[in-house]
């Protein structure tokens, strides 16, 4: 197997996908500042003390479904039929589709660990993504609440991978 074409692969398009991702949130923040209510710790919540609006409701499945939609999974084919063009043009199987896929979404996960928990949200948490009436609050500088959040995240790195290797294998097959 070329590793080193898969890993980079995979780590270029998960930093593109990163990239994509902030700027799903940003819009998410700009249209209502409780659409991520439920990733804060705790006593920011409850601080802020009600549920998330109707509207951040709304937002949340629309950032969602645009983002993983219309932007994850399409990367993530491109990905894949860049890499196999890359690898010569034949059948990419299910490991090296599998270990591109799940780079791609490990890269996205530490992104937005480093990049957006703790740099952003910990440390600079512009007015955009502080919720009312918590401002100040010592919770949001609290790098090991994130760090867990993101550890129980982490089995989606395995699920992404396998399935993108099934899928990658059936389409083969079938083709």
């Amino acid at each position: 197997m070329h590793w080193n074409a898969i890993l980079s692969h995979g780590a270029g398009y998960g930093l593109v996908m990163s990239l994509l991702f902030t700027a799903a949130l940003l819009a998410g923040f700009a249209v209502s500042k409780d659409f991520l209510l439920g990733d804060y710790p705790p006593a920011i919540q409850e601080r802020y003390g009600r549920p998330r609006s109707a509207r951040g409701r709304k937002v949340a499945v629309w950032v969602g479904a645009l983002f993983w939609g219309a932007v994850f999974l399409p990367l993530l084919t491109v990905a894949l039929l860049d890499l196999r063009a890359s690898l010569g043009g034949g059948d990419l199987g299910f490991w090296q589709a599998a270990a591109c896929a799940a780079t791609a979404f490990a890269t996205m996960s530490l992104y937005d660990l480093v990049v957006l928990d703790w740099l952003v949200i910990a440390g600079l948490r512009p007015s955009l993504m502080v919720l009312p009436g918590t401002e100040g609050m010592k919770e949001y500088r609290d790098l090991r609440f994130h760090a867990v959040e993101a550890l129980k995240g982490s089995p989606l790195i395995l699920v992404v991978g396998l399935v993108a290797g099934g899928l990658t294998m059936l389409t083969e097959a079938i083709n």
